[in-house]
C-alpha cells in the first residue's frame, strides 16, 4: 500500500482584533502576517476575530476574518483542525475583565482569556505575540499562557501583572511590531496617498500639519511652538495606508495610544506621547524616551521638543522585534512537523501560484491607488468648477443688491416728484390763487416793460 504523501505546506492561524476600528487593530495583525509569510513562505494564513467577517468595517481595507464563534467544543475542533497553530496577536490586553471587553456580550472573551483547551493545544499550540496584559490577570489566563510554547509581551508591566499573578519562567519583553514597518506601504505609494488626502479635503491642501490624536491638548499652542500652518485630529474612518500616509506627512504627532507613537517611530516622524491614563506610556518606553511622554496636557511642548530629538526608533530594538518574529516561526514550524508536515519538501508550483497571487493583489492595489488619483483629480476640477460658480454667483448677487439699491432711490424720487405735484396742484385750486391771478398778470407785465 502506498503511503501517504506528507504535508509540505503549513498554514498557521492569527487572533487579531482587525473587526475593530482602531489603528493598532489593523496595524499589528497585517504586521505580524506580513513578518511571519516572510519567514514561512507559501504558508496558509487564517485571521480570526471575535466578530469577524460578521461585522465588516471601512478600515480593515478588506482584509477578512472569520468570526471565533461560540467557545464549545465543535468550533475549538474546527479552529485547530484549520491551522498547525495559532499566534495571538489583538491590540487589547488579555485578561481584562467582561465588563470592560470591546465586544458585545462577551464575544470572543473565554478565546482570549482561557485559550482552546489543553487537548486540542496538544497538537495545536498557541503563541501570544508581542500582547498586553490587564492589571489583575484571571486565573484562567495565567493557566492557558502557561501552556504556550513561546509567550512575549510588549511592556514591561505586563511582564510584571503575569508574574504577580504566579506564573513562572522567563517572559521575554518585546518592543511594538510596528518598528519593522518599513516596506508594509511602498514610500512613493504613502506620498502618492497623501497627495490624494490632500486633494480630497481630509487634509489641508497645503502648509506644514501637525498631527493630534486629541483635541484636549492646547492646540494653538503646539501651532505656535512648532511654527505649523495647521493642527488636526487624527482622520478616523480610513483604511491604514491612508492612516500612515497622514503620519507621514505630518511635521510631528502628538499621540495619545502606543500604536499611534510606534509607527511614528518607524516613519521617522517626530512624536511625542499623551498618557493621562498612564496605560500607553509603558509599551512606548520599550522605543521611546520617557521625556516625550507627559500626562498633563500643559507639558506637551517639552514632549514633543524631545520628540524633535528622538523620533526614530533604535536598531537594536528593531533587531528583538526580528529576533522574535523568527521565533514565534521556528515554533509554527515545529507545530507542523509534529503534525507530520514535512519541511524538507516544498510544492514550488504552490509556492510560486502563492506569490503570484500576492504579487496580484499588490499590483491591483495599485491600479486603485491610479484610479483614486484619477477619481480625485475629476473631484479637484470639479471643486474648482462649484468654486468658480459660487464666486459668480457672489459676483450677480452683488450686482443685483446694487440694482436693487438704484432701483429703490428711483422709487424714492418719482414718489416726491409725484408729491410735489399734488401740492403744487392743491396750491393751483386755493382761492387765493385764482383770485391774485389777474393782479399777477398785470405785474408781469409791468416788471417786463
Amino acid at each position: 500500500m502506498r503511503e501517504p504523501t506528507p504535508r509540505t505546506i503549513g498554514a498557521f492561524a492569527l487572533w487579531t482584533s482587525s473587526d475593530l476600528p482602531g489603528f493598532g487593530d489593523q496595524l499589528i495583525a497585517r504586521l505580524t502576517e506580513r513578518e511571519l509569510l516572510r519567514r514561512l513562505p507559501g504558508w496558509r494564513a487564517t485571521w480570526y476575530a471575535p466578530l469577524g467577517w460578521t461585522r465588516p468595517i471601512p478600515e480593515d481595507g478588506g482584509y477578512v476574518a472569520a468570526p471565533l464563534g461560540d467557545h464549545g467544543s465543535e468550533r475549538i475542533e474546527q479552529i485547530a483542525a484549520s491551522a498547525d497553530a495559532s499566534v495571538l496577536t489583538p491590540a487589547f490586553p488579555l485578561g481584562a475583565p467582561r465588563a470592560d471587553w470591546p465586544y458585545p456580550e462577551g464575544t470572543a472573551h473565554s478565546y482570549f482569556t482561557e485559550g482552546l483547551d489543553p487537548e486540542a493545544e496538544r497538537t495545536h499550540p498557541l503563541i501570544s505575540s508581542c500582547v498586553r496584559v490587564a492589571d489583575e490577570p484571571p486565573v484562567e489566563l495565567v493557566t492557558a499562557l502557561a501552556r504556550q510554547p513561546y509567550l512575549t509581551v510588549r511592556d514591561r508591566r505586563s511582564c510584571d501583572r503575569l508574574a504577580a499573578a504566579g506564573l513562572s519562567g522567563d517572559i521575554p519583553v518585546v518592543p511594538h511590531p510596528a518598528l519593522l514597518l518599513d516596506g508594509l506601504v511602498d514610500a512613493e505609494a504613502l506620498r502618492t496617498r497623501t497627495q490624494h488626502l490632500r486633494q480630497l479635503g481630509v487634509l489641508p491642501a497645503d502648509g506644514s500639519v501637525v498631527v493630534v490624536q486629541s483635541a484636549e491638548l492646547p492646540l494653538d499652542a503646539l501651532r505656535d511652538f512648532l511654527a505649523a500652518d495647521h493642527v488636526v485630529e487624527m482622520p478616523t474612518g480610513l483604511v491604514l495606508e491612508d492612516r500612515l500616509a497622514v503620519l507621514q506627512a505630518a511635521s510631528a504627532v502628538i499621540a495619545t495610544d502606543e500604536h499611534v507613537a510606534a509607527a511614528c517611530a518607524a516613519l521617522s516622524t517626530p512624536w511625542a506621547l499623551y498618557d493621562p491614563t498612564g496605560e500607553e506610556r509603558w509599551p512606548a518606553l520599550e522605543f521611546g524616551s520617557p521625556k516625550q511622554i507627559v500626562d498633563r496636557a500643559e507639558r506637551i511642548t517639552d514632549a514633543i521638543s524631545a520628540g524633535l530629538r528622538f523620533s526614530a526608533s533604535s536598531e537594536h530594538a528593531k533587531r528583538a522585534v526580528a529576533t522574535h518574529f523568527d521565533r514565534v516561526a521556528a515554533a509554527v514550524e515545529q507545530a507542523f512537523t509534529a503534525r507530520g508536515g514535512d519541511l524538507t519538501r516544498r510544492l514550488a508550483d504552490l509556492a510560486e501560484e502563492n506569490n503570484a497571487l500576492r504579487h496580484a493583489q499588490w499590483r491591483l492595489r495599485d491600479r486603485m491607488l491610479v484610479e483614486r488619483q484619477k477619481l480625485a483629480d475629476t473631484l479637484a476640477d470639479a471643486w474648482r468648477e462649484v468654486a468658480d460658480a459660487k464666486a459668480d454667483a457672489e459676483r450677480a448677487r452683488n450686482d443685483l443688491a446694487v440694482v436693487q439699491t438704484q432701483l429703490r432711490e428711483l422709487r424714492n424720487e418719482i414718489d416726491r416728484l409725484a408729491l410735489d405735484s399734488r401740492e403744487l396742484d392743491a396750491l393751483r385750486n386755493t382761492k387765493l390763487l385764482r383770485w391774485s391771478q389777474p393782479v399777477r398778470e398785470v405785474y408781469g407785465k409791468i416788471k417786463g416793460s
